[in-house]
């Protein structure tokens, strides 16, 4: 493989600065003055912050809503998405503003950031969300605010940081399912200027699939993760963290059925399958205080094992169709940027540099029997194995900054330059069992591509009233090009780059009392080269292929408010139309004005909480999604209609201790949250739960 591969070692010890300066590794350069929505029980306090295209929640809320990994954020800012089989990561689509990744190949468009580590492939993406300060989903392009590239968005986790007391937080769940979770979360001082945080977390419960050919659950799940880091203060003005984090996934079958059975949780495998996924990460960060500024430089090693994702593939008894996949992927990233510290002053800034390097191998064999006809016996089963390495090098240089023009009005301007190149190498074999030579050898391949990108942001603010603000911003962004390896035609397997130009337009408001406020705002992107995974017609080869045009336009709505003393609501309303405007599906039809598949019309949150001065408390969340169509076509018969699921949770607090009973899709809604059309089959929605869970905080 050609690609170019190198490890260079970027870290500063600069020693020169002001010493008046309290170092804060919880601010960003974006951070900006947002009247918050505060919910405040006996000892933690949850706040939902909103603004335009940002929505910052924090641990308590994420509780509510029932988020207890990644997969769960859909719907938890508007237009936020997430399409997978309950298979942790492994083939995802996050969507967000009509953009997204494809299951295998494809750059992330919505990029995931934790504790300033830019994550790599949506594979990749930790499952589990551990000791969470708050979690940010920005919305829209961020490709010059941040080092990872990000043209749909970006979703960032703040860890919580040791303060001058230690902190315990346990918590244990039990419910539906023998479902058992318990997790810890510890930080504090270990000495002068030295200080640690520590948390774990534990899940296991029964499948939601019943295995009635082996009379078993399908889809058990268990997990185990844990995040540790180590501060060191050695002056007001330098904190530097080691941090270590590990996760072990040991689960059944990907939770997936016939789209043809009855009943969508029963299937009739003849084995059960499997998914193994280990990720690991090793990370360092310097952070230093100038009187103009500060310089954080963050270095990451990271590794993620699939080991291994077996799947019956047509989910009889017969041994028809199976798929192994074996893989892994390694990634080390540089992130160095300089940023402003004066929020208030008439310009803020950031700019900085990233060093991404990630080569991913996979080892794919898949068995599947052949209709016979006239040339091809009865019994005929075909064998094909494919051995692949795909390698992204990403050097980028981005910068953006805000200038206050006058009392009411600031600019925005964002620029970034970046140097891609991806490679593949891959060989195939194909036989079967009467060693019939069905198909030509594949040929081996090896070959790689550069290019160079530029991405641009411009936008203003205007105060039109006094905590009311219009704001207008278009960006031009990109999705990197790449390298797809599930096709025997070397011709076939590149794709292009995505051109994206992001249009916003919105107004906010929020009270002076921080007791009620909104935001809407319209958006149009338009998409050049979109790219989509798809299956070559009449082969079992699938690869991305880019359509030619994809418009994406909508609206996005928030709402939070306090009606009476201790209640408190809020909403978050998405609408996506994200339309082919020039493109031919694999038959060579024409699909212009057919809705791109994976991402729902609409999303629609609401929650509402109560709390009582005895310490009892209650809530109730409601979140809804659009039509989503899972093909080119739009076929119904591969199409989920609109659904929604329901939550409540009721407590009671009493010193350090809280009791909650909870629930989850308490109406038992059915839909799939996933369909694939190549096997006939669907992931069903998680269905109705309930369970009891004890919070101690000390």
């Amino acid at each position: 493989m050609q690609t170019a591969k190198s490890i260079p070692c970027i870290v500063f010890f600069l020693v020169f600065g002001s010493k008046d300066m309290v170092l804060s590794g919880q601010e960003n350069l974006d951070t900006v003055d947002l009247d918050t929505f505060e919910i405040q029980g006996d000892y933690q306090a949850t706040d939902l912050q909103i603004d335009l295209s940002k929505s910052i929640i924090e641990e308590n809320l994420l509780a509510i809503y029932g988020a207890t990994q990644l997969q769960d954020l859909s719907g938890l800012a508007p237009n936020l998405y997430s399409s997978n089989a309950d298979t942790r990561g492994f083939g995802d689509i996050i969507s967000m503003r009509g953009s997204a990744n494809t299951m295998f190949f494809s750059s992330p468009a919505v990029a995931l950031y934790i504790d300033d580590i830019p994550a790599s492939s949506v594979s990749t993406y930790p499952s589990d969300l551990l000791s969470i300060a708050n979690l940010t989903v920005h919305s829209g392009p961020q490709s010059t605010r941040y080092g990872r590239n990000a043209p749909a968005g970006v979703i960032e986790i703040r860890s919580r940081e040791p303060s001058k007391t230690h902190y315990t937080h346990l918590q244990i769940d039990s419910g539906s399912y023998d479902a058992l979770t318990v997790k810890g979360a510890f930080d504090g001082p270990i000495s002068e200027g030295i200080g640690y945080n520590f948390s774990f977390g534990f899940h296991q419960r029964d499948g939601y699939l019943h295995n009635t050919f082996l009379d078993r659950t399908a889809d058990n799940r268990e997990s185990l993760s844990a995040r540790a880091n180590i501060f060191f203060r050695p002056n007001e003005d330098v904190q530097i963290r080691l941090g270590l984090f590990v996760e072990s996934d040991d689960d059944d079958a990907t939770r997936l059925s016939s789209l043809h059975s009855e009943n969508p949780y029963q299937v009739a495998s003849d084995f059960n399958s499997q998914t193994v996924v280990d990720r690991g990460q090793v990370n360092f960060q310097y952070r230093k205080l100038y009187d103009w500024g500060r310089l954080v430089a963050t270095t990451a090693f990271q590794g993620w094992e699939l080991n291994p994702s077996s799947l019956d593939l047509d989910f009889s008894p017969a041994p028809i169709s199976t798929s192994l996949i074996v893989g892994e992927e390694d990634t080390f990233t540089q992130e160095v940027w300089l940023e402003s510290l004066d929020f208030d002053g008439p310009m803020t800034w950031k700019s900085g540099l990233l060093y991404f390097d990630s080569e991913y191998s996979v080892n794919f064999y898949r068995e599947f029997a052949v209709p016979p006809n006239a040339f091809i016996p009865p019994g005929l089963i075909q064998m094909e194995g494919t051995d692949f390495e795909i390698g992204q090098l990403n050097l980028a240089a981005y910068g953006d900054a805000d200038f206050a023009v006058s009392d009411t009005t600031s600019l925005n301007l964002g620029v970034r330059v970046d140097h891609f190149d991806a490679g593949v190498s891959r060989a195939s074999q194909n036989s079967n069992n009467f060693m019939i030579p069905l198909f030509p050898p594949e040929p081996d391949v090896d070959t790689s591509r550069k290019e160079l990108k530029g991405s641009v942001s411009g936008g203003a603010t205007f105060a039109i009233k006094e905590n009311m603000d219009i704001v207008l911003r278009s960006s031009l962004a990109q999705q990197h090009h790449g390298f797809s390896s599930f096709a025997g035609n070397p011709e076939l397997l590149g794709y292009q780059s995505a051109d994206i130009w992001a249009n916003e337009i919105g107004l906010d408001f929020a009270s002076e009392d921080g007791e009620t406020g909104f935001s809407i705002l319209f958006f149009y992107n338009q998409t050049d080269d979109y790219q989509l995974e798809r299956t070559i017609p009449m082969t079992t080869d699938f690869l991305v292929i880019n359509a030619e045009e994809v418009s994406a336009q909508g609206l996005e709505g928030k709402l939070v408010f306090s009606p009476l003393d201790n209640f408190y609501v809020d909403i978050q309303f998405g609408y996506n139309d994200v339309t082919f405007e020039r493109h031919t599906d694999g038959y060579g039809l024409d699909v212009s004005g057919n809705r791109v598949p994976f991402i729902p019309e609409y999303t629609f949150r609401t929650g509402a909480r109560y709390e009582l001065d005895n310490g009892l408390f209650a809530s109730v969340t409601h979140t809804a999604f659009g039509d989503t169509y899972y093909d080119e076509q739009n076929t119904e018969n591969f199409s989920q209609s609109s659904y929604y699921l329901l939550s409540t949770q009721f407590g009671y607090r009493i010193g350090r201790y809280s009791f909650t009973v909870f629930g989850h899709n308490v109406t038992d809604e059915r839909y799939y949250q996933f369909i694939n059309r190549d096997i006939q089959a669907g992931s069903p929605g998680a269905p109705q739960r309930f369970g009891l869970r004890m919070n101690y905080i000390f």
